[in-house]
């Protein structure tokens, strides 16, 4: 994880970086209470310590909207066409309830991980009834469905934050990821935005340009960022792509020849996918059906750990899949189940696009 964030820092610049810290530090205690702030203490702490069952919950949580997207991207269980949940969309209702029962402990709702957010019909509404209770919401786009009007209402929803994909500088290096994707479609809808905020005269939602950087674009990053800089966006960070790593086709045609651009070590004898596991103690994923999964990686309905439309999130908090996951990462754990989870096999090495 400290590879991975000396490589975002040391390829988005200084200025970039100091202004997603401050962002990001505004933002906590913008949207702190004192029930929060010792919240958020107990699960650094309980995360400290891997303690297995705890009380301090979750203050970020990923809620996916829908699952559907309008791109093909080629290392996306969604592009691929291989997600394992059938494909539907959460109803207002439920987003609300589910928003009602987090509001006291969330800081951070990113509403989004297997589709593209503003596909959703309510996605301004559920924007807004989040940031109405004081919580945090930031979504990630490939921005080729957006319009002023839009743009509008994501200013008035109380959006704070949006990341926007951009893969690359011209349309054949962008496709070569974003298949399907318009890269003018997606620079006119940043100016619409920009031009929007500007207007308004608002500072949010705070635009972050994101480069997911890939063999085909390593040589761009530079351009890149005077573009960032040209479309008046608030930040620019590069990103690291994520592979089967088991899958050599993927790894040759996808990993940067420049190593020091890659989440991997290219002189290990067998590459790993390597996670800091914080999830089993301070954040949780909910897809659009409700189900529950220990991280963002599990687009599996059969590695759910409950669902927050049948039971509430205190009970799946400390049930026993969860308690199980939590003890593979405690060094003095001494109990034992008989309880397999897919915590229990990943144990921190997730295999993407893999069970």
């Amino acid at each position: 994880m400290l590879r991975l964030l000396r490589i975002r820092s040391r390829n988005r610049g200084f200025k970039n970086t100091w202004n997603l810290v401050f962002f990001r530090a505004n933002q906590f205690f913008t949207h702190s209470t004192p029930l929060k702030f010792l919240n958020f203490l107990a699960v650094k702490f309980q995360k400290l310590v891997k303690l297995d069952k705890v009380w301090g919950m979750p203050y970020r949580y990923t809620i996916d909207p829908l699952n559907i997207c309008n791109l093909r991207c080629p290392l996306c269980p969604t592009g691929l066409g291989i997600l394992k949940r059938g494909k539907g969309k959460m109803s207002l209702a439920n987003f609300n309830q589910l928003i009602d029962e987090i509001a006291p402990y969330a800081y951070y709702v990113e509403l989004y991980n297997w589709g593209e957010p503003f596909l959703h019909p309510q996605i301004f509404e559920m924007i807004h009834y989040a940031s109405s209770k004081k919580i945090s919401v930031r979504l990630s786009s490939n921005f080729n469905y957006f319009s002023e009007k839009m743009a509008v209402e994501a200013i008035n929803s109380g959006l704070d934050a949006i990341i926007v994909s951009l893969d690359g500088v011209t349309q054949e290096t962008y496709e070569k990821y974003r298949r399907k994707g318009n890269l003018t479609t997606v620079l006119e809808n940043i100016r619409i935005l920009v031009k929007e905020k500007k207007r308004a005269n608002s500072s949010r939602p705070f635009i972050t340009l994101r480069m997911l950087v890939n063999r085909y674009n390593e040589s761009e990053i530079e351009v890149m960022r005077e573009l960032a800089h040209d479309l008046s966006v608030d930040a620019f960070t590069i990103g690291t792509l994520f592979i089967d790593t088991t899958n050599h086709d993927q790894v040759n045609e996808w990993l940067p020849e420049n190593e020091s651009l890659s989440f991997y070590r290219y002189s290990s004898e067998e590459l790993h996918n390597v996670w800091s596991c914080s999830d089993l103690w301070e954040s949780m994923a909910i897809n659009w059906d409700g189900g529950l999964a220990p991280c963002c990686w599990l687009h599996d309905a059969k590695h759910d750990f409950g669902n927050i439309f049948e039971h509430s999130i205190k009970e799946i908090w400390n049930s026993q899949p969860y308690i199980v996951s939590r003890r593979v990462f405690s060094t003095n754990s001494k109990k034992e189940s008989q309880l397999t989870t897919i915590c229990t096999t990943c144990k921190g090495r997730p295999l993407y696009l893999k069970d």
